[in-house]
């Protein structure tokens, strides 16, 4: 006989199969379990290794023993031609086929339920880590191109009291001032350090989620006229503390100071910049005790109280400060910036004469301070709206003071007012180094880099965003369209955006994305759970004005007849001459004459919008898409296409992968001036792959 044949007989073949099957089986569980479970890789190891050592045993006993139902019997004991030996083998047969068939449905369940599972967990491990050495490596390159970076953590107070509370914060909030006056290094601005307020965080983990180099942490306790302030300067990157000191004072504004000054030179020397102690000691800027808690006091509005800047209350402590001292010239500059901005909102010549008053005061104390630059930087832009000289004393408050975020968002403004996209790009990166928990930084720069047509610098920032806004979604599933090319993909994105976060913003994208898609009836059931509030310069509702749009594109004549008779019977009662409309007047009245089949009249309006509101680039970018958008409803072919163009070569959300396949293009999307700019976009697209 064979040794096959004598394998087979004995059950040996049957056996290994059996064993081999249940023991693959078995292993896939351990895998899958023993991590659950807390067990390393060195626990599978095992398994693994004492089954592969209990595979001779097995077959060796297969081989010298027959499981029959009286046990174990030695082979040489066994008769073959027994029933009970046949009805063995067929068990042991139903055994191996049933060890097999699990073993090929786990297989079967692990390739097509679990594979793509972990796949796509381990992408997102993979994505994830990527993402984190991207910061860390921009974190790095920030910190070899520049000067170092200094966050400041807020001050504890070391007593409970009501005093050193309040000297805590004022000293933390003069420190941050003081060391962004400092131009050998950058300071991390108040709003990304307040997170860490009175919370225990490795300094590591703090330095790595803020940028910086150093860290400055402290105390202040308060007792009579006596001051103890301690400080203490850590390297983010070891840990490992730099310098440390306490200073115990008499409880004067002129010793509080001194000691703000003794600590930036001490950071300055630990972190061996380039600056001398003249550099560093500036005038104290009040002497007044009671100016002084005015002055914070009118600083905690501000930063704890939405639009407190604005408020009757932070104006009226500021002003309080400035009576106590009339040369404490930081509270004046603050209240140039608040009634300057109450007069750029809207016509308010009393705010106006009372910034030229404070702002000729400051002039007469100071004329060469940081404060009385920053003064005119609000009075030019807010007031003259000469953006020009705004931007040139955004500049040089910026040489002496170049962590002061407020004057970065600023110049941000004026860039955006310049038409200067590239310059503005390149400031909100500046501003976002200084402030890398604010996300107001990350939004607007993703939006602008958009704008400017860098689809895959935003795309990038995009994939390292770590914010949460829902017109911050909205952008994104336009974008994708670059990538997929499918309107209905990006639909149930923007359908999967509104159902996330279900605010007002996300159910007005949703409705403009039934629009865009042609999904008219989802547009029109949407609008009606909108409220009816707003008034357009024809008189109209925003949300009548969206319906007049939408009856446009459905061909709903009778909708489009009585709004436009509402919209003119409005017109006509508020004396508004149509000959003499700018800016959003006339896109309203264009999109009404689009409406209404008046192609050349919305050519018209159009036109007298770019003499007029098109000329401030703020303005003209925003609007662009839109304003091609109503030419396309208007079957202005021509004016479309230039406008689409043009809105291509400047910075707009006009997207050469998006805006051509929207609904608003349909009267004109068989023209040949039309077609011809598809097929250039395609072919420029074709070439980018």
């Amino acid at each position: 006989m064979t040794l096959f044949a004598e394998l087979k007989r004995r059950n040996v073949l049957r056996v290994a199969a059996a064993y081999v099957a249940v023991s693959w089986l078995l292993i896939q569980v351990v895998e899958t379990l023993f991590p659950v479970f807390g067990l390393s890789d060195a626990a599978i190891r095992a398994v693994v290794i004492v089954l592969a050592i209990g595979f001779v045993p097995a077959v060796i006993s297969a081989w010298a023993f027959e499981l029959t139902p009286e046990g174990l019997i030695r082979d040489a004991e066994v008769d073959r031609n027994a029933p009970s030996i046949k009805a063995a083998n067929k068990r042991l047969d139903r055994i191996v086929m049933v060890a097999l068939a699990l073993a090929v449905g786990y297989f079967a369940f692990d390739k097509f339920m679990l594979d793509p599972a972990r796949d796509a967990a381990r992408e997102q491990a993979i994505a994830e880590a990527a993402r984190e050495e991207g910061r860390a490596e921009a974190v790095q390159a920030q910190r070899e191109a520049g000067p170092p970076v200094v966050a400041v953590l807020p001050f504890s107070a070391v007593t409970a009291n009501e005093d050193s509370e309040f000297f805590a914060a004022g000293v933390h909030d003069d420190l941050l001032t003081k060391l962004a006056q400092t131009p050998a290094m950058l300071v991390v601005s108040r709003s990304s350090v307040m997170e860490y307020k009175d919370v225990q965080r490795n300094m590591r983990e703090i330095g790595a989620a803020l940028g910086a180099d150093a860290i400055l942490e402290g105390g202040v306790q308060s007792a009579g006229n006596r001051i103890r302030i301690n400080a203490q300067l850590i390297d983010a990157k070891t840990d490992e503390h730099l310098w440390a000191e306490t200073f115990d004072r008499e409880l004067t504004t002129t010793s509080i100071f001194d000691v703000q000054d003794d600590i930036a030179l001490a950071i300055a020397d630990a972190l061996q910049t380039t600056f001398t102690a003249a550099a560093v000691r500036s005038p104290i800027p009040t002497e007044n005790m009671a100016a002084y808690r005015a002055y914070h006091e009118a600083l905690a509005i501000r930063y704890e109280v939405r639009h407190g800047h604005q408020s009757d209350e932070y104006r009226n402590l500021l002003q309080k400060a400035v009576e106590l001292d009339p040369t404490f010239t930081r509270p004046m500059a603050l209240l140039v910036g608040s009634y300057a901005l109450s007069a750029f909102q809207r016509d308010d010549a009393e705010s106006v004469a009372r910034a030229e008053r404070i702002l000729e005061n400051i002039q007469a104390i100071a004329p060469d301070s940081v404060d009385h630059l920053i003064a005119q930087t609000f009075y030019t832009y807010y007031i003259l709206t000469d953006y020009d000289l705004a931007h040139e004393l955004t500049s040089r408050v910026l040489d002496r003071v170049p962590s002061d975020t407020e004057v970065i968002n600023i110049k941000t403004w004026i860039e955006r007012r310049q038409g200067d996209y590239a310059a503005m790009i390149e400031t909100l990166r500046q501003g976002r180094k200084l402030e890398p928990r604010e996300t107001m930084w990350e939004n607007r720069l993703i939006f602008n880099l958009a704008l400017a047509h860098r689809y895959d610098e935003a795309m990038a920032e995009l994939e390292a965003y770590e914010g949460r806004d829902e017109n911050v979604e909205f952008l994104r599933a336009r974008l994708r369209v670059r990538e997929h090319g499918d309107l209905q993909r990006m639909l149930q994105d923007v359908i999967a955006i509104d159902a996330e976060f279900d605010s007002r913003d996300s159910r007005e994208n949703r409705a403009y994305a039934y629009v865009m898609t042609r999904d008219f009836e989802g547009a029109s059931n949407l609008l009606e759970t909108l409220p009816d509030d707003g008034v357009t310069p024809m008189g109209l509702s925003n949300k009548q004005f969206n319906q007049l749009i939408l009856a446009h594109l459905r061909e709903d004549r009778d909708t489009v007849a009585e709004l436009g008779a509402l919209a003119r019977e409005n017109l006509s009662e508020g004396g508004v001459d149509v000959d003499k409309i700018e800016d959003w007047r006339a896109i309203t009245l264009a999109t009404l004459a689009a409406a209404e089949g008046d192609s050349d009249g919305a050519a018209q309006f159009i036109r007298q919008y770019f003499r007029g509101g098109g000329t401030d680039w703020a303005n003209r970018v925003h609007n662009r898409d839109f304003v091609c958008q109503i030419l396309g409803m208007a079957g202005a072919a021509e004016a479309a296409v230039r406008c689409l163009r043009e809105g291509l070569e400047e910075p707009s959300l006009v997207m050469p992968f998006l805006e051509p396949k929207l609904s608003f293009y349909d009267p004109i999307r068989d023209e040949p001036v039309f077609i011809e700019l598809v097929e250039e976009l395609e072919r420029e697209a074709s070439t980018r792959r």
